[in-house]
């Protein structure tokens, strides 16, 4: 029991959590800085999605791509407000869905479902040859193209493709595309997302 008027640090807080078997809930870190001023944590606020995460990949033989749906942005960081393309290739010339999420908190689960394209023509582009450095370089024509929306705050942000098979005998396949939005307001802790490294040792 703890009487009202003691002060309780965070590691007292975590103690007694575990002790309950932590069913207390924890006060939040810098519970000044976390008011309506802060648009992150307005935006973590918000209820997430509970299906974002993909369900079915199938990879090519030597598990670098997935080529029955597989895509990539123009742009890897985008602010509210301007345009990225998206540019998707499905092998089997099926028509496909894509919904971007934004990764946070919502709660525990994980995203939060922002925009949904429920049918887009899907078809097969072009594998890119091997070119000076045995760099590959994709040309492949936009599938869509996304403007920004004001509202959109930052983060990394997933665009989840998912096939859609033309009978229900045939399965569906997925894979994302990733991209952040970022904007110039200060703060105090910065994620540096290493999207060059991806780039740097996929095939």
């Amino acid at each position: 029991m703890v009487n009202k008027n003691d002060k309780i640090t965070r590691r007292d807080a975590i103690k007694m959590a575990a002790g309950s078997g932590g069913s207390m809930q924890m006060p939040p870190l810098n519970a000044s800085r976390t008011g309506k001023d802060n648009p992150i944590v307005m935006e973590n606020r918000k209820e997430g999605s509970r299906d974002w995460q993909l369900t079915r990949v199938r990879y090519d033989s030597g598990n670098y791509r997935s080529p029955f749906i597989e895509g990539y942005c123009s742009k890897q960081s985008v602010k509210a407000g301007e345009t990225i393309d998206i540019m998707v290739s499905v092998s089997t010339n099926e028509r496909f869905k894509l919904e971007i999420f934004r990764t946070g908190y919502y709660g525990g689960r994980g995203a939060r479902l922002m925009k949904t394209y429920d049918s887009l023509e899907g078809f097969e582009q072009p594998t890119p040859q091997p070119g000076k450095g045995n760099i590959h370089e994709c040309f492949w024509k936009p599938s869509v193209s996304l403007t920004i929306p004001n509202d959109w705050v930052s983060g990394v942000y997933l665009g989840r493709l998912t096939t859609l098979p033309d009978s229900e005998e045939k399965p569906y396949w997925q894979s994302y595309v990733i991209f952040i939005v970022k904007d110039d307001r200060p703060a105090a802790i910065l994620f540096q997302c290493s999207d060059n490294t991806w780039q740097a040792y996929n095939k």
